[in-house]
């Protein structure tokens, strides 16, 4: 196997702690801003379609109702962080020199995955923060509404996109296992 140039290990080790990083900061730091509720406004935060949907401000929310919203972001909290986690594992890989590996493509289609049920995620997350928000209203007045973002799309294109490129990669290895072994 042929030495990794430099440039790729760095921005490898580089992208590797982002992701790290990226992947234990998220939920923590989501879970800071639904308890900071009140503050959104002044720290220039757009909220969801949920609260103008539902006629409130994230400000007017009872305690109760921010820990609901953080609950409905969780899952798609945990697939955001596994999929910022299996990026990591992909740089690592590649810090090690394994850029074609099967390992490596399968890593590929892991994240993909993880980008495609993150988004899924998001959608769900959405409709349960416009029920949960309507919780404590009349019956007959609750709310369920299905709520899909450009950015929701952007990372269901981006994941499939991923996956392209880690069925690209397995075939590129099988390619060179082939070569290889021709004489």
């Amino acid at each position: 196997m042929a030495p990794i140039p430099a440039r790729i290990r760095t921005l490898s080790r580089l992208l590797r702690i982002i992701a790290l990083l990226s992947a234990t900061l998220l939920p923590i730091l989501v879970a800071l801003l639904w308890s900071q509720t009140a503050h959104w406004a002044d720290w220039g935060i757009t909220w969801s379609d949920a609260f103008r949907i539902c006629g409130i401000t994230p400000a007017q929310l009872a305690p109760s109702q921010r820990l609901l919203g953080f609950l409905t972001d969780l899952p798609a909290l945990v697939a955001g962080s596994a999929a910022f986690f299996i990026l990591a594992g992909i740089c690592r890989r590649y810090g090690q020199g394994e850029l074609f590996s099967a390992a490596v493509a399968r890593a590929y289609r892991r994240f993909a995955l993880a980008l495609l049920i993150w988004g899924a995620l998001r959608v769900l997350a959405q409709t349960l923060l416009v029920l949960a928000l309507t919780l404590d209203l009349p019956p007959g007045q609750q709310l369920v509404v299905i709520s899909i973002s450009s950015d929701t799309l952007a990372m269901g294109l981006l994941g499939l996109a991923v996956y392209l490129l880690g069925q690209v990669m397995e075939e590129g290895r099988r390619l060179q296992e082939d070569n290889a072994l021709i004489l």
